[in-house]
């Protein structure tokens, strides 16, 4: 995907937004909030499933699916995309080379107990999740046909407790 001027500066914009505190940066508990800790649980070997992945040519969207196969997994039950699923790396299914994509945070209110899930063996709990790729296109450009997603999975108290890898494709458009 190429990228015009006209994507730059709002791509541009919101990173500094993101630096300045701004609508897509990640909030930080003020000073008297409470602080919510895992309680102490045996790790995990964790099992992950995207299923029914769809890509519309912008946007990534299946069911998350996250299993313990032993001990447990701390869990934000909120399953926030961009706190517990993180895009490492998109790439062109065809030529394999990677593709500039949009790193998306949001604000969270701060995580309360009633927030924390301990998930146990043979336990599956999951949502369906909408990942933003893409910006969307100037002129009526569908975006990618194909891309092999490279995404990062995080538990509360352990980071990347899996890397699972998504090729998707966007649906044939018709012929005008």
């Amino acid at each position: 995907m190429r990228m015009t001027h006209s994507m730059l500066l709002p791509l541009g914009l919101m990173g500094l937004t993101a630096c300045q505190g701004g609508g897509f940066s990640w909030s930080r508990p003020p000073g008297d909030a409470q602080v919510v800790t895992c309680p102490k649980h045996e790790a995990a070997s964790a099992r992950v499933e995207l299923q029914n992945p769809g890509f519309d040519g912008q946007t990534l969207t299946g069911r998350l699916l996250l299993g313990a196969a032993s001990g447990s997994l701390c869990l934000d039950r909120r399953l926030i995309e961009s706190h517990t699923l993180t895009v490492e790396r998109v790439l062109d299914c065809a030529s394999g080379q990677p593709l500039a994509f949009l790193v998306v945070d949001v604000r969270t209110p701060p995580l309360r107990k009633e927030d924390l899930f301990l998930l146990g063996p043979g336990q599956w709990y999951g949502r369906d999740v909408s990942i933003p790729l893409f910006p969307h296109p100037a002129a009526g450009q569908p975006g990618p046909e194909c891309v092999d997603v490279e995404l990062s999975v995080h538990a509360l108290d352990a980071d990347a407790i899996a890397k699972p890898r998504v090729r998707v494709t966007r649906p044939t458009m018709p012929a005008p």
